[in-house]
């Protein structure tokens, strides 16, 4: 019959878990000769024993006294029932945690897990399967489930996070059956007395519907970028209380000056208007804001390389609670003439419209 001692069951556990006495003499900061006497019947300090225990995730008081010490304080503890209801009342918060953990595991899909850098052991909560369409119990389970062309790069983000000091976040692909899944990760190491790392805890979160709604924007945002060029039409957005402004890239090229090279202001705006046609916009203008009269008005800009553009342009405000106008929305549109046909008998072709000048850049 096998001794039951502390040497024995710290051998028991170290060959269970297969961790090797280096690995223990790193995360504790000792001499491995150290732990070897511990496995030998050497004594432990009690504050090692608390982190040996809990490096090996086992039960302080089991791990140094063994089950016969656990079974002795529990029923010390039940012949006073006031211990007795202090024990049970704990344990029903712990479950009543517990369970609200579940729960809210459940419902917000989030994936909590804990991977020993050391052991290389991996525990993921009982809800992975719906990121993973599998349960993970070890990292070739979770490396299978990456997508391929996402391993050497989730590799590398692993092993800069075991340098980090701060919280950190990445995200990739899984790859189950026929279905794909983005996934965002967000861990935090956990480290030994010299603060090297001995674990990273985390959580794991569904974000494939988000993706998909990123890359439908982005695609959108191309193909009204591309009809705006096509119809010489930029948006912009004014508000009115801060004076703050953001024009399309298009509406840039309008007026000559290169997509976002600079903050367009009013006075800028306004200082690109011929003088002559200058104060009818501003009544324009100020004639919506005041009046809430329909904003729709034409005139000529002078470009940054001397040439002109026609200009008709569109916009309406919006009104708060008040009636006040907050801000102006509206589109700049380049109706320039176009260039008549050059004359026959070879004669002398006439300047070409503005519109047709390359766009410069202010």
């Amino acid at each position: 019959m096998t001794e039951d001692t502390f040497a024995t069951r710290l051998k028991g556990v170290l060959e269970g878990k297969r961790i090797m006495l280096k690995q223990v003499a790193e995360a504790l900061s000792v001499s491995p000769s150290a732990v070897h006497k511990w496995t030998r019947g050497g004594e432990i300090e009690y504050e090692r024993l608390l982190a040996l225990a809990r490096f090996l995730g086992v039960n302080w008081l089991w791990l140094r006294y063994g089950e016969q010490a656990i079974a002795d304080l529990e029923a010390s503890t039940a012949s006073d029932p006031h211990i007795k209801e202090l024990r049970q009342k704990h344990l029903a918060e712990i479950m009543e945690s517990e369970a609200r953990m579940k729960f809210a595991q459940e419902v917000s899909g989030i994936v909590t897990w804990e991977w020993n850098v050391l052991t290389d052991g991996l525990t993921y909560s009982s809800n992975d399967v719906t990121l993973f369409g599998r349960h993970i119990r070890n990292m070739d389970d979770f490396w299978a489930c990456v997508h391929p062309a996402d391993v050497a790069r989730l590799r590398e983000v692993l092993a800069r996070t075991l340098g980090a000091q701060e919280m950190h976040e990445w995200e990739f692909r899984v790859v189950h059956e026929d279905t794909t899944r983005w996934i965002s990760s967000r861990a935090t190491l956990v480290r030994d007395f010299d603060q090297r790392p001995v674990k990273m805890i985390g959580v794991s979160l569904d974000i494939t519907e988000r993706r998909r709604a990123e890359a439908a924007l982005r695609q959108n945002e191309a193909l009204l970028a591309k009809a705006q060029e096509i119809a010489h039409l930029g948006g912009w957005y004014w508000n009115i209380q801060t004076d703050d402004c953001a024009w399309t890239d298009e509406a840039y090229r309008i007026f000559g000056w290169a997509p976002q090279a600079f903050k367009v202001t009013m006075d800028r705006y306004l200082a690109s208007i011929i003088e002559e046609d200058r104060a009818r916009v501003q009544a324009a203008i100020r004639a919506t804001i005041v009046d809430k009269a329909p904003y729709s008005v034409d005139y000529r800009i002078l470009l940054p390389d001397g040439s002109h553009r026609d200009i008709h342009e569109e916009g309406e405000v919006t009104l708060d609670e008040n009636g006040n106008a907050l801000t102006m929305v509206g589109a700049s549109q380049d109706v320039t003439a176009p260039a008549a046909p050059a004359p026959a008998g070879g004669a002398k072709a006439p300047r070409k419209r503005a519109a047709d000048k390359p766009r410069t850049s202010a």
